[in-house]
Order: C-alpha cells, then sequence, then structure tokens
C-alpha cells in the first residue's frame, strides 16, 4: 500500500480539526444551558422547600445533591498557603526561597503541533 501522500493528510487534518472544534463549541454551549436548567430547578425547589426532593425520571431520578469542588492550585495560591503556613507556626518565613526553587525546577516539555491560522476562507473539503 502506497503512502496517501501529504496533501491528503492535510485534508484528513483539516477535517478533522474543523469537527472536534464545532464539537467543542456544541459541548460548551449545551452545557451553558444545562447548567442554566439545572441552577433554574434547584432554584425553584429551594423557594418551594423541596431541595430534598426526590423527582422521578425515564430510567431513574434526580435528586439535589451537594459536592466539595476544590480551588485550583497555582502557584500564586500556593505561594499563599506558604505564607499563611509560617505565619501560623512561627519563625523564619522560607516561602520565597521555596517558589523560587519551584519556578527555577519546574520543567517542560516541548511539544510540536500543527498551528492553523486564519488567512482568508478556504472552500470546504469533502469528508475523507
Amino acid at each position: 500500500m502506497s503512502d496517501p501522500g501529504i496533501g491528503t493528510f492535510v485534508r484528513y487534518w483539516l477535517h478533522y480539526n474543523n469537527m472536534s472544534s464545532s464539537f467543542y463549541k456544541q459541548f460548551l454551549g449545551a452545557k451553558k444551558i444545562q447548567e442554566e436548567y439545572s441552577q433554574q430547578i434547584i432554584d425553584t425547589l429551594a423557594k418551594s422547600n423541596m431541595l430534598k426532593a426526590i423527582m422521578q425520571i425515564n430510567g431513574g431520578h434526580i435528586s439535589v445533591a451537594e459536592k466539595n469542588v476544590s480551588h485550583p492550585l497555582t502557584l500564586k495560591k500556593i505561594e499563599q498557603l506558604l505564607h499563611e503556613y509560617y505565619k501560623q507556626r512561627g519563625g523564619k518565613d522560607e516561602t520565597k526561597d521555596i517558589i523560587t526553587f519551584i519556578n527555577a525546577n519546574r520543567g517542560y516539555t516541548k511539544q510540536q503541533y500543527l498551528k492553523k491560522s486564519n488567512m482568508g476562507s478556504a472552500p470546504a473539503l469533502p469528508a475523507p
């Protein structure tokens, strides 16, 4: 079997790049609307003092639940927490030295990727 060639690879890449971008936008839109309805349901139940209600649906039920959502652990947040740690513990605050060490030794990897730039409209290509 022969190699289909760079042109074919680029067409396929563009097709799936556009498809994944479209699906991602659809997902974000659907998720936003779902969250809005979720909040409307919770607000309506709260106004009626029915937060413990169990709503029967086809294939199961829906109820209001709670979950703990951790805050992002950024370097800025770590620095803030270290300052608080040393403040409670007493003694020398070594936060600056620790953050400097982390930044110097954090490391990274380089990855190659295809970068798409919009240079005007290109005709749509047929699906592979």
